[in-house]
């Protein structure tokens, strides 16, 4: 019982990087119309009163449908479907600590992106020090992007298939069907 999950499944239990680029593609296409008319619904919010909050509150809906997903059910829409989970060490889903870390550069790029979205009229009557960080968030969004595509790129290298916001996490995405065996 005190092994830890590298030592208890074989190298073809954990999820490489094509099926997770599958599971990508699933969540979108089953996530883009909720997405779509909840960011309708935000900028035509935003606009009509001149404010950042309706923005905020869809990114603090996407950040939390993806952290009690992953804590909950061990995945997105898309993994649970390929029949996937996101596990730590011992085998169990994650915590919500690790379900925030292990997606905190996603948070972090989508909030850029809120702010992207939200036009500078807007960002200037929040406040000054705000508009002008504002002014380098274009720039920050990029290299945030980029550093999310090598992060992803390093599972195709690494033991285990993880990138590097699993191991900070302490995290794998393993096969269900090998959790099964296991209990």
């Amino acid at each position: 019982m005190g092994q830890t999950l590298e030592t208890r499944l074989e190298m073809s239990d954990f999820v490489g990087f094509w099926k997770r680029v599958l599971i990508s593609l699933l969540d979108f296409i089953i996530l883009a119309i909720p997405a779509y008319y909840l960011n309708r619904w935000s900028l035509s919010a935003a606009e009509n009163y001149n404010s950042l909050i309706p923005l905020l509150i869809e990114w603090g809906a996407l950040a939390a449908f993806n952290i009690f997903m992953v804590v909950k059910y061990g995945g997105t829409p898309g993994r649970l479907l390929l029949k996937t989970r996101i596990v730590n060490g011992s085998g169990a889903f994650p915590t919500v600590k690790q379900s925030v870390i292990r997606y905190s550069l996603y948070l972090i790029n989508s909030l850029l992106a809120v702010v992207i979205t939200s036009d500078e009229k807007m960002i200037s009557s929040l406040s000054g020090y705000f508009s002008d960080w504002a002014n380098l968030n274009n720039g920050l969004n990029e290299i945030l992007g980029l550093i999310i595509i090598v992060d992803c790129l390093i599972i195709v290298v690494t033991r285990y298939n993880r990138a590097f916001h699993d191991m900070m996490a302490g995290t794998y995405v393993v096969n269900k069907d090998a959790l099964d065996e296991l209990k």
